[in-house]
């Protein structure tokens, strides 16, 4: 069971999450650490989406003014960065397009952190009580942390990429997935095996 905390605050330590382990990605100049490393930010980005659909963005349509036009910018932002994650999985890391995707991945998700962190999560701040939040953040907790009895399609068990040491056995190091993108096959597991099944669920 998830600990229970504030939404915002749990979502604001997955973007720092997340921009550490492009800083990490940055840094190295490995092939094939840098294509786990993407994996692992494939996963984050999924997880972060999914439990947003589910939750987040159905609570801002509600308590936002202009929630629909929020959310509906917010979705799309995700939307983008798991294309261009597809379109990172099959390309080598040597590739010289390889990088310019990883900058335009990064300017999106920077977009998207951005949008939360200066608009909507002043916002549910305001507009909430502490124990909304607190509830709310509970549930996004629970559909990020979702332990399906299948494991993980990237190859580590409940979707832990961290530390892992496990590349995506359908590629070589540094080189191109053969099946379909992690992204949606990270999608397809989380929606399908969440503690509330896939799509939105019913605010508290």
């Amino acid at each position: 069971m998830p600990q229970q905390h504030d939404v915002v605050d749990l979502l604001t330590a997955d973007h720092r999450e997340v921009q550490e382990l492009f800083e990490g990605y940055r840094a190295s100049a490995d092939p094939g650490e840098r294509r786990l490393l993407m994996e692992q930010i494939t996963v984050e980005i999924v997880r972060h989406s999914v439990a947003e659909e589910q939750y987040l963005y159905p609570a801002v349509r509600k308590a936002l003014p202009n929630g629909d036009e929020v959310a509906e910018r917010e979705m799309e932002e995700l939307s983008e960065a798991e294309r261009i994650l597809g379109d990172l999985e099959r390309l080598d890391t040597a590739d010289r397009r390889f990088d310019a995707l990883v900058r335009e991945l990064y300017d999106v998700v920077s977009m998207h952190i951005r949008g939360e962190e200066d608009v909507i999560f002043p916002e549910l701040r305001e507009r909430l009580t502490p124990e909304e939040r607190m509830a709310l953040g509970l549930r996004v907790g629970e559909a990020k942390s979702a332990t399906p009895t299948e494991p993980c399609p990237c190859g580590t068990q409940g979707g832990e990429a961290h530390g892992s040491g496990t590349q995506n056995p359908s590629s070589d190091a540094g080189g191109v997935s053969k099946e379909r993108p992690l992204a949606e096959r990270v999608r397809e597991w989380l929606s399908g095996s969440g503690p509330t099944g896939s799509g939105p669920a019913p605010q508290a």
